[in-house]
């Protein structure tokens, strides 16, 4: 089950918000090069966005490696980077009966799919450098699209709590794929947009999705906030080519401003799955 090897933390104190920007640099700056490094000296990748966020982050139960992150983004009176993006057939409305939310920056690190080839599938990450035929790389598709799952069941229980009713999001026709082919209903809301290839734009009930038969069997954990968690109980490692930490050595980053100390002058860029 996808709760026996792996948890999702709402991150919530400063520095889970520094593990999520870092996970996120080294997906989007260094694997993917959709963000350039020189934008972000701090090694951690946020925008304007990230004020008004709650972030999410996965963690690899056994070696306490951070493998993934996302985040829903509220309005705030502001629109939505999909509304900014994308030609949509209705405009998006906060309402008294339920908030509005963006859901992007959902990634998983390369490094973890070469290192966990020691958990037996189909919930665990195997070795993308151990795939030799096709029924190898179904595998690996299906495990690396559980803790995708355990990522979204956490931020559903989240907003069905929180009085979000629907989501919001850009996403590329594979992976729209992937989440139809889970069971995931959703609604297309406009015609598909150019950034950083072709996105198209989507809409999904939270309350509709998260009572769905499609998390009965092995996503029942959700996620746990870090504030209440015990910092010895998070044994947990940062995987990146540049550094390895744990939590206690995030005290040598106290200083380290984060996005709500820094006036941000990012060019507005990558603000999708």
């Amino acid at each position: 089950m996808f709760d026996t090897y792996f948890e999702v933390f709402l991150a919530d104190t400063l520095k889970s918000k520094r593990i999520h920007y870092s996970i996120r640099y080294e997906v989007y700056c260094e694997e993917m090069g959709f963000e350039n490094k020189d934008d972000f000296p701090l090694r951690q990748e946020f925008d304007q966005y990230d004020r008004h966020a709650s972030h999410f982050i996965v963690r690899h139960k056994q070696s306490g490696l951070w493998i993934g992150a996302m985040r829903l983004i509220f309005k705030n009176g502001h629109p939505l980077p999909i509304e900014l993006l994308c030609e949509l057939n209705d405009p998006i409305y906060e309402s008294n009966t339920g908030l509005s939310v963006e859901l992007s920056r959902l990634c998983l690190i390369k490094e973890a799919r070469k290192i966990f080839n020691d958990i037996l599938p189909p919930y665990g990450i195997t070795a993308q450098n151990n795939v030799s035929n096709e029924s190898n790389k179904h595998q690996l598709a299906k495990n690396n699209r559980d803790i995708i799952w355990g990522l979204i069941y956490a931020a559903l229980k989240y907003s069905y709590h929180h009085g979000i009713s629907n989501w919001y999001f850009l996403t590329t026709p594979g992976l729209e794929k992937v989440l139809r082919k889970g069971g995931l209903d959703m609604t297309v809301i406009g015609d598909p947009c150019e950034h950083k290839g072709m996105r198209y734009p989507f809409k999904m009930n939270v309350l509709a999705t998260y009572q769905s038969e499609i998390w009965q069997d092995h996503y029942k954990n959700g996620y746990r906030a870090f504030s209440e968690c015990n910092i010895n109980e998070l044994d947990c490692k940062l995987s990146s080519k540049n550094k390895t930490c744990t939590i206690n050595n995030y005290k040598l980053l106290e200083l380290v401003p984060m996005p709500e100390q820094i006036n941000l002058t990012i060019p507005f860029k990558r603000l999708f799955i």
